[in-house]
């Protein structure tokens, strides 16, 4: 029997509401842009790239999950917002100030497909978790797929496969597989499947790795299913090769470090940083200074004198808040100068303003032990020019709600080698990559 969506979301089941509501924002502007594992996490609507839009959507279909509306009454409450905001219909949006484009007006049928799509990813990661809380007894998953002309060739071929529960086979083809996908999965117990005589599968030979390629010509990894029977090498919908319960429940709350979904899979090389920008020794301030002349150089790159501020707006149109209270303590005392990086104040200003990344990472609150912050590193690699010859640097600025740190690391090629500048470039760069110069 297929999921009958109209009937999961008249339900309220508590875990999918959590699942719902604990998700971040992951402004994207086509399906195939967002990494798959950023599904699980990141509230996404493709076409969309205005915070507010979003956050319109986002209310809208957290009261459709808690009340159990149906589409229809979740279009009629989101359409009259929509429309006022000039999103629903047809075209672009382009901003008339800047002439960037935020974004693909919304039709009726966009929306459905948001509906949907959300919601049945919401109430999938429900049921995994419910159905987690019985493998003791139902150790054996089934592949439920709907057997009719409207079902993709990749869904046909699961139907009726089992595998263990904590077989790797689920964390890739765990439904929804696609876009109104009708996919579910059946639990079994040990007994069923003796006395049925099914084999059971072992993912060991069926998932291989390929490599795909989007729309923009970036090669990215993936797993695909080889079908015992034929051969044949299936995958999910471009966007939804990973379970979006399990990502939830490894868990979020509150996050591991590493809880933000990573942008390459584990095992996968990063892409090399690119070619350090070039600058002179003179861009580097003397050492020894007053603290007060390291901040005021930080604001001099943008064009701010003591006591002034103003809103930075990064190359992800996000806004970073500049001024002296970043260089105060809690006393009104300066802290330009802690742990030697008063000196590259300059470089990590030009680093806010023209990162070569933009990486996003959780962390917990020090003074709140238990709450965890978002932080947003901005990484920017240098190629200084002195009497000494070239010198590599790296410039790391990690902003958070409730603090910052920044440093430059100097690494000289002939003191430390390639392998060394390499491993500690890797280790700054980890969490969601939200940028790439």
């Amino acid at each position: 029997m297929a999921v009958d969506l109209g009937y999961a979301i008249s339900l309220e089941p508590e875990k999918a509401i959590a699942y719902f509501e604990s998700k971040g924002y992951k402004i994207g502007f086509r399906w195939q842009d967002v990494a798959a594992e950023a599904h699980a996490k990141a509230f996404t609507v493709a076409g969309v790239m205005k915070v507010d839009v979003l956050q319109d959507i986002r209310q809208a279909l957290a009261t459709s999950l808690k009340k159990g509306t149906t589409f229809d009454e979740f279009k009629r409450q989101l359409s009259p917002v929509l429309e006022k905001k000039g999103w629903l219909g047809q075209g672009m949006i382009v901003d008339q100030d800047t002439g960037e484009i935020e974004g693909k007006r919304l039709t009726p049928r966009r929306l459905q497909t948001i509906f949907q799509t959300n919601m049945q990813s919401a109430y999938m990661a429900g049921r995994y978790a419910t159905q987690l809380e019985q493998v003791d007894t139902h150790p054996y998953w089934e592949y439920v797929a709907v057997l009719d002309s409207r079902t993709r060739p990749a869904h046909r071929a699961l139907a009726g496969a089992i595998y263990r529960y904590d077989d790797p086979f689920w964390q890739t083809f765990y439904p929804p597989n696609g876009y109104r996908c009708r996919c579910r999965v059946r639990t079994r117990t040990r007994a069923y499947v003796e006395q049925n005589g099914i084999p059971v599968r072992n993912s060991d030979g069926d998932l291989v790795e390929v490599e795909i390629v989007d729309r923009s010509g970036t090669k990215q990894p993936a797993l695909a299913y080889k079908d015992p029977a034929t051969g044949q090498k299936l995958l999910p919908d471009p966007g939804f090769s990973s379970n979006p319960g399990a990502q939830w429940m490894k868990p979020f709350t509150p996050p591991p470090s590493d809880s933000l979904p990573r942008t390459f899979p584990a095992g996968v090389e990063l892409p090399t940083l690119p070619t350090p920008t070039p600058v002179p020794a003179s861009t580097l301030l003397p050492a020894g200074l007053a603290p007060e002349q390291y901040a005021l150089a930080f604001l001099r790159e943008f064009g701010l004198k003591a006591g002034q501020s103003k809103v930075f707006e990064d190359v992800t149109r996000s806004a970073v808040t500049i001024s002296e209270d970043l260089f105060r303590a809690g006393d009104g005392s300066w802290k330009a100068d802690k742990d030697g990086r008063g000196a590259y104040m300059s470089l990590l200003a030009r680093a806010i303003q023209e990162p070569d990344e933009i990486w996003l990472r959780w962390e917990e609150s020090r003074a709140q032990p238990g709450t965890w912050l978002l932080k947003r590193r901005y990484i920017k690699s240098w190629l200084i020019d002195g009497q000494d010859g070239a010198q590599y640097g790296l410039s790391v600025f990690e902003l958070g709600q409730d603090n910052w740190t920044g440093s430059t690391a100097m690494m000289a090629n002939i003191e430390r080698g390639e392998e060394a500048r390499r491993r500690y470039i890797e280790k700054q760069r980890d969490g969601f990559l939200a940028y790439r110069k």
